[in-house]
């Protein structure tokens, strides 16, 4: 789970807004990767890795990323080092502010790498928009760290022909600002509670 960002726009890192039975987004994501079939389940902490990291269920393993101010692709790299280092023959990718993803899409990710999970090569994504969880087979992980450590970001390698979509709704709807918070969502650091739309779905490693 990438969950190292301030959160700046929101006003609080995304990883301790709370939901509004009050688990912190990093332990609610924890928890749909667990449910979805992850064997292991990770998380990327920067800002605010003491709070993120108390408020995490025992079974998630903690990447600090101390160069988290350079931008994502540093929590990328951590995540795949942390992959290699496990064994693994893939890697599932999951943003933090996801808040309409739930087990079965996670679930809907792996089933399409589940033939050959070193070779897969796989995006949620909803009408021609690429979003969250994206699957990484260890056969793309080289070119992967590359493009991460350029600051490029994941898509160049996800434009691939031979990457594969899975139709998820809740995987474009990530949130960046206030309005767009599912309501009764909190801000730990503001104490109180933020509010999107009247609708709940506005809001949007394994």
């Amino acid at each position: 789970m990438l969950a190292a960002g301030a959160g700046t726009r929101v006003g609080a890192p995304k990883a301790l807004l709370r939901t509004a039975e009050g688990t912190s987004w990093a332990a609610r994501t924890a928890q749909v990767l667990h449910a979805g079939g992850c064997a292991a389940v990770a998380v990327t902490v920067g800002a605010a890795a003491g709070e993120v990291r108390a408020g995490l269920p025992a079974h998630v393993d903690v990447l600090t990323v101390p160069d988290w101010r350079r931008g994502p692709g540093t929590g990328v790299l951590a995540a795949l080092r942390y992959a290699r280092a496990a064994g693994a023959q893939a890697l599932l990718l999951m943003l933090v502010d996801l808040p309409d993803v739930g087990a079965d899409d996670v679930r809907a990710v792996l089933a399409v790498g589940a033939e050959q999970p070193s070779a897969a090569l796989v995006r949620a994504g909803w009408q021609g928009r690429g979003g969250h969880p994206v699957l990484l087979g260890r056969r793309h992980w080289a070119r992967a760290a590359e493009v991460a450590a350029s600051g490029a970001g994941l898509r160049e390698l996800l434009l691939h022909p031979g990457c594969r979509e899975v139709e998820v709704a809740g995987a474009v709807r990530d949130v960046d600002v206030p309005d767009a918070l599912p309501p009764g969502t909190h801000l730990p650091q503001r104490g109180g509670v933020a509010g999107g739309g009247t609708d709940g779905g506005t809001g949007s490693g394994c």
